[in-house]
């Protein structure tokens, strides 16, 4: 049975006799986080299901029960608003589940990602939060060990900061660590000291809480080498790149990725350089061009199209655009538990927090890293490249859970799909929408003679709406700075350009985001797949995943359904191949109710059709 027939199946159960389950909230490594009821005291909450893979044994079955129930554990010992609030343990079916509060949100990885990079001021005041939490810990002995933008939980309604994810914290006394040799955390936040093997302290969260305002503000983490290995590597022996768009900042956060624990900012003085940055005057905004990851995904199962084929506008692999910092921390999204899924859709990923890097990484092999860059320093040899695809956590966050355009594509060259359209363009009917053959042929439908260049900026499509199924509509052309273009229907505008990518909305609550990478990867559907495992938004369903034949490029289409603010919603996320440096990412989202309508087909239909690449 799959994990989403194995969700299903659990809907409506009622553990103890009281919590009963409702929607799946978001997935990760560790299992599912559910939303549910408490029928005794009649609350929402929510709860975390530790679920087990098939082939584990007893001895790993029992570390993963221990990691659970320490991870409640220490978030009950911490006394704190930035905190999660724990219930309840409830132990059945030889598993433990955690009942939690309930946080209606977002990740801060989904914020950036979705919302555009986040300005100094709000930058320092999330940091300020999360530090707030992390000194609490400290006290109580409690390390976290795995603070990065996917773990801090934004709030909706008053834009409440909360630090989740205990799950492999270290607690003081506490011997049920994690498996012994073992580095556990994401690469791009680990600090040197932890990455050398050494024994961390408080100063080691700092050093992530540095990383973290980095990628608030920057839309990358500071260290991505595209492998686990060579970001290590680079941890312990590179010089971080100084932020761009941090502002007032960049004193706290070089202060904070200091490689030296003992000359690294501690509590009272990052405290301190972090409220002077929110007291100060804000300086106005910089656009900044960034690269962004989205979303990961699940095994794929066997989906069924509902209606029209259409691509799944995920995550590409990274997606770069020009962003502005956000004016604060978002405060929309759907539920999410104090335990957001790994990483990072209409926006899938990746904003900073979350790439496709290995979370866990044997001692051994860092034991072997170390060597090797001592005869590095010695040789002068360069020993570590990063390899195609590679520079994943600097799409924006691992993935997250709403499907964003992150570049799914691979280094293929475009075919005779690369020729440029005219700025005035009218899709043939007979590529209509309205067939899922129809939506994957390579035929780009017959075009009118298009007008200079010149003309593109407000010209109108003469195409005829001419197929009872679903023609392509008439449109004005959207010439983007970035060099794209598209033809967007009457009713539709852009309303914003952010590390995600571009936005566009339409009639009746429809949007489009059309994002872009120059690291494409080389195949699509498995990038689409990657990007899934970090989607998170409330009530998640995938569709579909598959290739599909697109103007000659690699391209796949990530299908998927979610409830946003109690509507349930449909995407289309297109991930497409353009050539060995540019991939774009082409999310289309409507109403699931409005899906299989017409005008639905020939809106996706018409962007598929007049979309134009930068030349």
């Amino acid at each position: 049975m799959s994990e989403s027939e194995q969700a299903r199946a659990s809907q409506g159960r009622l553990l103890a006799g009281r919590y009963r389950l409702a929607e799946v909230l978001g997935r990760g490594g560790m299992g599912t986080v559910w939303r549910a009821t408490d029928e005794t005291l009649g609350r929402t909450v929510a709860v975390k299901e530790l679920r087990f893979p098939n082939s584990i044994d007893e001895d790993e079955k029992r570390r993963l029960i221990t990691r659970t129930l320490r991870e409640a554990k220490a978030i009950a010992r911490i006394r704190n608003n930035g905190a999660v609030t724990v219930f309840d343990v409830v132990d059945e079916d030889d598993r433990p589940w955690i009942v939690m509060e309930l946080i209606e949100g977002k990740s801060l990885a989904e914020v950036v990602r979705e919302d555009g990079l986040l300005g100094p001021r709000r930058a320092a005041e999330v940091g300020l939060a999360v530090l707030d939490v992390l000194r609490d810990a400290h006290r109580e002995g409690i390390l976290h060990r795995d603070v990065k933008p996917s773990n801090v939980l934004i709030a909706g309604e008053d834009g409440r900061v909360v630090l989740t994810d205990f799950g492999i914290a270290q607690v003081e006394g506490d011997p049920s660590v994690t498996s012994t040799g073992m580095l556990v955390g994401a690469p791009s936040y680990i600090s040197p000291e932890r990455a050398r093997g050494h024994k961390p302290g408080p100063a080691a969260d700092l050093w992530s809480l540095g990383g973290l305002l980095y990628a608030a503000v920057e839309g990358v983490p500071p260290y991505d080498k595209g492998s686990a290995i060579a970001t290590l590597t680079a941890v312990m022996t590179e010089q971080v790149e100084p932020p761009a768009h941090a502002g007032p900042l960049t004193p706290v956060i070089l202060g904070l990725l200091v490689k030296d624990p003992a000359q690294r900012l501690d509590d009272a003085r990052a405290r301190a350089m972090l409220q002077e940055v929110i007291a100060a005057p804000e300086a106005k905004p910089v656009d900044a061009t960034r690269v962004v990851p989205l979303p990961p995904a699940p095994a794929e199962d066997k989906a069924q199209t509902t209606g029209w084929s259409t691509p799944r506008t995920g995550g590409f692999a990274r997606s770069s655009r020009t962003g502005s910092p956000a004016a604060g921390a978002t405060r929309t999204g759907g539920g999410t538990t104090g335990t957001p899924a790994a990483g990072t859709p209409s926006a899938p990923v990746p904003a900073r927090s979350r790439a496709s890097l290995t979370d866990v990484v044997p001692r051994r092999t860092l034991v072997v890293i170390a060597a090797v860059v001592v005869l590095a320093v010695i040789a002068t040899v360069v020993f570590l490249v990063a390899n195609g695809g590679g520079d994943e956590d600097k799409q924006g966050a691992k993935a997250a859970t709403t499907p964003s355009a992150s570049a799914a594509g691979s280094s293929h060259t475009h075919g005779d799909g690369g020729k440029e359209e005219s700025p005035r363009t009218s899709p043939s009917a007979e590529d209509s929408a309205t067939s899922p053959k129809g939506d994957e042929s390579e035929d780009e439908g017959k075009q009118e003679e298009g007008k200079d260049d010149k003309d593109k900026q407000g010209e109108k499509d003469k195409g005829k709406d001419e197929d009872k199924g679903g023609a392509p509509l008439d449109t004005t052309t959207h010439q983007d700075p970035s060099g794209f273009s598209i033809g967007l229907p009457d009713g539709w505008k852009r309303v914003s350009s952010g590390a995600a990518g571009v936005r566009f909305a339409g009639p009746a609550g429809q949007k489009l985001l059309i994002g872009t990478t120059t690291t494409p990867k080389n195949d699509a559907v498995a990038d689409w797949q990657r990007q899934e495992r970090s989607m998170v938004r409330p009530n998640y369903h995938r569709v579909a995943i598959k290739h599909v034949d697109y103007r000659g490029w690699e391209t796949a289409d990530w299908e998927f359904t979610y409830t946003d603010g109690g509507t349930r919603m449909h995407s289309v996320d297109r991930g497409t191949v353009v050539n060995s440096h540019r991939g774009y990412g082409i999310m289309f989202t409507t109403r699931d109710a409005d899906w299989n309508g017409k005008r639905a087909r020939q809106t996706w239909q018409t962007f598929t059709e007049t979309f134009k690449p930068a030349s």
